[in-house]
């Protein structure tokens, strides 16, 4: 497994103008010695061919890999989706152009009810008799599938994987089910995971999803003095990804109030160790120890607040 990071983890720095995409570049080859980055549609300043080629000349100086692009997209808002879609496509063009082999996409947000104005007495007496129109998840499930589909049949064109996430926040996809849901749907092999553990409602089920995991963020929100996750257990999760053959890129997807130009790079240290630990483990063979008490039995996850 490699380790790189997520642009995300610094938007607070790139919000108030304290870093630009290069100099973020730089940190992260050459501060933190990450192996990979994801960038974010919003921290890519511009889509000039110019510009793409520059940061893409830059990673290959840094000896740094693109591992992805991230997209906030919403597939499941009626009136949104068409231009959403082609955004998602628009983003798989600039995806190929950078040499990156993922776009990492949501499904969407599941729609709520529309909140009407207090009805007149005849539209009153209209929805009690036939009902009040809600959100139909089934045709919402359909159409977001659909629209899934599509989109990795364009990023297939251009030699490009999709990644869906998952999201806990009121997202069509939130649970290890939902997922394998929407990839089954999708019906397309142009279409895979990205893992975000910290953002399950649980952990149960997740190794089935393994073998179709093409990316995993270790999305932490409050990192310890040693760089420790207070939600998630690493070490062991890590074995588990390791164990069900997964080898890609764990991208640190820090958001927390902590400033990130300090958390990040203790995190970086922190889950580099347990990777290496890992490794050495592997190599020695089963049943050794190598003195270290990192990994444990069994995953210790906190409840979500």
């Amino acid at each position: 497994m490699k380790l790189g990071c997520s642009s995300w983890s610094f938007d607070a720095a790139f919000r108030t103008k304290r870093m630009d995409l290069r100099e973020w570049i730089r940190r992260c080859a050459v501060e933190m010695e990450l192996d990979g980055i994801e960038l974010a549609d919003a921290h890519i300043e511009s889509t000039d061919g110019a510009y793409l080629r520059e940061i893409k000349k830059l990673c290959v100086d840094l000896q740094l890999t693109i591992a992805g692009i991230a997209v906030t997209n919403d597939f499941a808002d009626p009136e949104r989706r068409q231009d959403e879609a082609a955004r998602v496509r628009q983003w798989c063009d600039i995806a190929a152009v950078l040499g990156a082999p993922v776009v990492r996409i949501y499904a969407g947000q599941a729609p709520a009810a529309p909140i009407d104005p207090e009805p007149g007495r005849i539209v009153g007496l209209f929805r009690k008799v036939f009902g009040q129109g809600v959100p139909d998840p089934r045709r919402t499930w359909s159409d977001v599938s659909w629209t899934l589909h599509e989109c990795a049949q364009h990023a297939q064109d251009r030699g490009v994987v999709l990644a869906l996430q998952n999201n806990t926040r009121a997202g069509v996809v939130a649970t290890p089910e939902e997922i394998e849901r929407g990839i089954h749907d999708a019906g397309t092999e142009w279409l895979r995971v990205c893992l975000d553990p910290a953002d399950l409602p649980y952990t149960t089920g997740v190794e089935p999803l393994i073998p179709r995991t093409v990316q995993m963020h270790a999305r932490m929100r409050l990192v310890r003095d040693d760089g420790s996750d207070t939600k998630l257990h690493w070490p062991e999760l890590l074995r588990m990804m390791r164990l069900g053959g997964y080898r890609g890129f764990i991208l640190i997807d820090y958001d927390g109030i902590e400033d990130p130009e300090t958390a990040v790079p203790r995190a970086a240290r922190y889950l580099r160790g347990v990777l290496l630990t890992l490794a050495r483990r592997e190599l020695l063979g089963p049943g050794t120890n190598g003195n270290s008490g990192d990994i444990a039995n069994t995953i210790e996850a906190t409840p979500t607040t």
